[in-house]
């Protein structure tokens, strides 16, 4: 009986995707706020917080373009700062040819399992 009721969900979302275009069991793009400054104001400001750099990466993001998020994901720099006595923490994506990082989060009581072995 539960099978029944499982395919006839499944065929429901099969449905649903095909006639809206979009799947109800995918996810979505939501906005989240952001803070964005200049590279140079944005390194002050987290240095005067006596966080250094602590993890660094290339992210695959979505961005704004003239129509809305660009169809393509663009490869931006990632940095994880981080103050080990004080455990705050800020974590920025660098914009090159803007000279400006955005501040994708930051907060208190950071943790790492890495750190804590050491």
């Amino acid at each position: 009986m539960i099978k029944h009721y499982i395919a006839i969900i499944w065929c429901l979302a099969f449905w649903g995707g095909l006639i809206t275009g979009k799947s109800v069991l995918a996810g979505e793009w939501n906005d989240k706020p952001v803070m964005c400054e200049m590279k140079d104001i944005a390194l002050k400001a987290i240095r005067d917080k006596g966080e250094i750099l602590l993890i660094s990466g290339v992210q695959s993001t979505k961005v704004r373009s003239g129509g809305g998020l660009a169809q393509y994901p663009v490869h931006l720099p990632l940095q994880i700062y981080v103050n080990l006595e004080t455990k705050t923490y800020t974590i920025i994506e660098d914009h090159p040819t803007y000279e400006s990082v955005c501040i994708i989060s930051y907060g208190d009581d950071f943790s790492s399992i890495l750190l804590d072995t050491m």
